[in-house]
């Protein structure tokens, strides 16, 4: 641990910080739609589909958002 704290200021670790963003009304807003939309769909699911169904849907669409976020970045590679 000491060795990470020891670190100077040019290694690549200090390069990877996030300044935070602004607060914004129009984000919280979206924040609080998208969640309603999802809750919604989710009803929805259980409703045509039955409770096992709609939550094996869930953990597939988090299992699958998750892999897409993980996946290999390929630099410089275009189509």
């Amino acid at each position: 641990m000491r060795e990470f704290l020891d670190r100077s200021a040019d290694t690549p670790l200090s390069e990877a910080q996030m300044s935070p963003a602004p607060f914004s009304i129009w984000r919280a807003i979206g924040v609080v739609l998208t969640t309603l939309l999802g809750f919604g769909f989710f009803n929805v699911l259980i409703g045509v589909f039955g409770l096992w169904a709609a939550i094996i849907a869930l953990l597939l669409f988090i299992f699958s958002a998750v892999l897409i976020f993980r996946r290999q970045q390929t630099e410089g590679e275009q189509p």
